[in-house]
């Protein structure tokens, strides 16, 4: 698929969901911040550890979607600047930092992660969650290192597509609060080691083996049981882990 191509069935899913979710946007609790969101969400696992204080830092929210992540950090003192290909996510987005009264704090761009429109070394911090596997890495990867400054962090939490079992339920199983599928593919430690090239230091945590179970109910009920046997498996058998649902990537340049 030609990348024009790729960014109108991605533009038009998400202008859909955009759409869709309008009415549901609040205004969070007081003390709400996207390193305590952070530390409670098992898909941004370790996360809130590798970025640190947010307060004051410039931070590029990377394919913002909805903007739940984008106001959180904002929350925690951060100047975000988000970009999405979707004009209705952005929106949203601008709607949930109107109700939460960081309005000042956000900045928000269309754009795509093939062809950036921020200066060199931009940003202190990079964020994304479930966006690299929707970009073509040979184009997006130069980008990401370029708007980051030096030293500056970056941190993803990505779909793993190396569990043939998974893979088949991402296609053709329905679940509770899937997403519609479009041309994005889960990444492969190929994917991986394509992203981190240029950067200083690479950390790759996978996470959810068994607990992944989690994703396809209906409760927002935790088992703990499940992450303690994940945590077990996942230390004794390292070959397990390229079965896992996510992976952080942590990028110091």
């Amino acid at each position: 698929m030609m990348i024009e191509e790729r960014y109108q069935s991605e533009r038009e899913k998400w202008d859909e969901i955009a759409q869709e979710k309008w009415d549901e946007i609040y205004a969070y609790p007081p003390d709400s911040g996207f390193l305590r969101y952070a530390s409670g969400d098992i898909g941004l696992t370790g996360v809130a550890e590798f970025i640190g204080s947010l307060k004051g830092k410039r931070v590029l929210d990377y394919g913002c979607g909805l903007g739940a992540m984008t106001v959180l950090m904002a929350l925690d003192g951060a100047k975000v600047t988000a970009f999405d290909l979707s004009r209705d996510s952005l929106a949203v987005t601008a709607r949930r930092a109107s109700i939460n009264n960081i309005s000042s704090l956000v900045s928000l761009t269309v754009a795509a992660g093939e062809n950036l429109p921020f200066a060199e070394g931009s940003f202190d911090v990079v964020f994304g969650r479930s966006i690299l596997h929707h970009l073509v890495p040979k184009i997006s990867q130069p980008e990401l290192c370029r708007v980051l400054k030096k030293g500056g962090k970056a941190v993803f939490s990505e779909p793993l597509g190396m569990n043939p079992v998974l893979s088949f339920v991402r296609k053709h199983v329905r679940y509770a609060d899937k997403n519609p599928v479009g041309v994005d593919q889960p990444l492969t430690y190929e994917d991986i080691l394509k992203w981190s090239r240029g950067f200083s230091e690479v950390h790759v945590r996978e996470i959810q083996l068994i607990s992944m179970l989690e994703r396809g109910l209906k409760s927002q009920k935790k088992f703990p049981g499940l992450r303690r046997l994940d945590n077990y498996l996942l230390r004794r058998f390292s070959f397990l882990r390229r079965y896992c649902r996510i992976v952080v990537i942590g990028l110091l340049k």
